[in-house]
């Protein structure tokens, strides 16, 4: 973080200014707003600086630790002073709190500072919190609740040279910080996508031919007739094999019981017929999995905003809890709440009868396309994620440019007529841009 910038940024904030909200929106990523204006700080050791941005940057996921929690109470404070060290990257807050009992002071400390990145939250310097804690083991300084925090050493010289503006330089921040790792996740993602793309040839190449299912199913089907026919005759047989009417039957592997034998049989022969008569749906799915990566490609070649590629990756990365999820859809995550799009008609039928009442459902108006599902339940669903969740889908549909509307109502006010085909009351209408 430029030391000129930081001086100005504490500057331009100095006093009655309203911390109205801070929250996590990264790992080490902050979004924060005062006096209406957002601003974003970026807490990434070795890389942290302030920017901001006419985008919409957005979490895939939730944060909820204790130190969340901490910092949520900080929304809607007074900030009395901002200060910049002279000497060191460290801008300090220094925040009225004010609730229904009390008022209190809180420093809210930013660091800056390389390997010693922080956000640091003290009362009459104790430490009630911070991003990261720092056990004196591991580090010169200790950070921990409840203990006094050291002072950072004074930086001896500063090569800074002054980025002019204030809001020049943290629009440009931003921008600089795309260029870095835009292109990086980009790649990143298109390799993961590659390997899962791979696996599916390799899955789809071992399928086996339904003909030679069929015929095998037909051959383990008569062994296991032959051995019962001839049960009878063989009370204490012991081998690998046996001779019947001319046919040489091999046993299953530790297998020197006819009986369990043609039972084995038999159940072979069920599941091999079972197997062949769902190939096709095997088959379809796969091709369907494929389809949808491919779709994945195109849609991170034309996207520009790293907040919307983390919310891919929370698909790539998406971990199911059962074997039966694993049949269902595709599903994406932000801020925490899942959405669940469908790839084909079967997967939109799926959708619609799993989905809650309470939950959101949305599609693309008058265009025959995937049904999206955000399952919130009876959680209210911010505007950021509709709009998000909007884009989405729209980004998914593999047509033209331009203008989109996108129709949206609770499940329970979606009726299916035939297949996925629905009607549908009480909605709302969003509308997207697609580039």
């Amino acid at each position: 973080m430029n030391i000129h910038t930081l001086k100005k940024f504490a500057s331009y904030i100095n006093s009655n200014s309203k911390l109205r909200l801070i929250k996590r929106i990264g790992d080490n990523l902050f979004y924060v707003n005062i006096n209406g204006e957002i601003f974003y700080f970026d807490l990434s050791r070795g890389k942290s600086l302030i920017f901001i941005t006419q985008e919409s940057l957005i979490s895939s996921k939730s944060y909820n630790a204790p130190f969340d929690k901490t910092m949520l109470k900080l929304s809607n404070s007074t900030i009395i002073k901002a200060i910049a060290e002279p000497n060191n990257r460290i801008l300090k807050l220094y925040l009225q709190i004010q609730n229904s009992y009390k008022s209190q002071e809180i420093l809210m400390q930013v660091e800056f500072t390389g390997k010693n990145t922080n956000l640091i939250i003290l009362q009459d310097n104790i430490v009630q919190d911070a991003l990261h804690h720092i056990s004196n083991e591991t580090s010169f300084r200790e950070v921990k609740i409840n203990k006094p925090l050291a002072e950072l050493s004074p930086l001896k010289e500063f090569k800074d040279k002054d980025e002019g503006e204030l809001f020049y330089a943290l629009k440009n921040n931003f921008e600089k910080l795309q260029q870095n790792l835009l292109s990086a996740k980009k790649l990143k993602l298109k390799n993961k996508i590659s390997q899962k793309i791979s696996q599916i040839n390799k899955n789809l190449s071992s399928l086996k031919n339904k003909d030679d299912l069929e015929k095998n199913a037909k051959k383990h089907a008569l062994y296991g007739h032959k051995i019962l026919e001839h049960l009878h005759n063989f009370s204490n047989f012991k081998g690998s094999y046996i001779v019947l009417d001319g046919l040489k039957i091999t046993l299953p592997n530790n297998c020197n019981n006819l009986s369990l034998a043609a039972q084995i049989f038999f159940k072979t022969s069920k599941k091999e017929n079972k197997k062949a008569q769902n190939l096709h749906i095997e088959s379809e799915n796969l091709l369907s999995k494929k389809e949808f990566y491919k779709n994945l490609l195109e849609l991170i070649e034309n996207t520009h905003n790293i907040g919307n590629l983390d919310i891919i990756d929370s698909n790539l990365s998406y971990k199911h809890k059962s074997k039966k999820e694993t049949k269902t859809n595709e599903s994406f995550f932000i801020e925490g709440f899942k959405i669940s799009i469908g790839k084909n008609s079967k997967e939109n039928i799926e959708l619609l009868e799993n989905a809650k009442a309470d939950d959101l459902w949305m599609h693309i108006k008058n265009i025959p396309s995937s049904h999206l599902i955000i399952h919130s339940g009876k959680n209210k669903i911010p505007e950021i994620i509709i709009k998000k969740a909007a884009e989405l889908l729209v980004s998914y549909y593999k047509g033209y440019s331009g203008r989109y509307e996108v129709d949206y109502t609770k499940r329970k006010f979606v009726k299916i007529v035939q297949g996925a085909n629905v009607n549908y009351g009480k909605e709302s209408t969003i509308v997207i841009l697609k580039d």
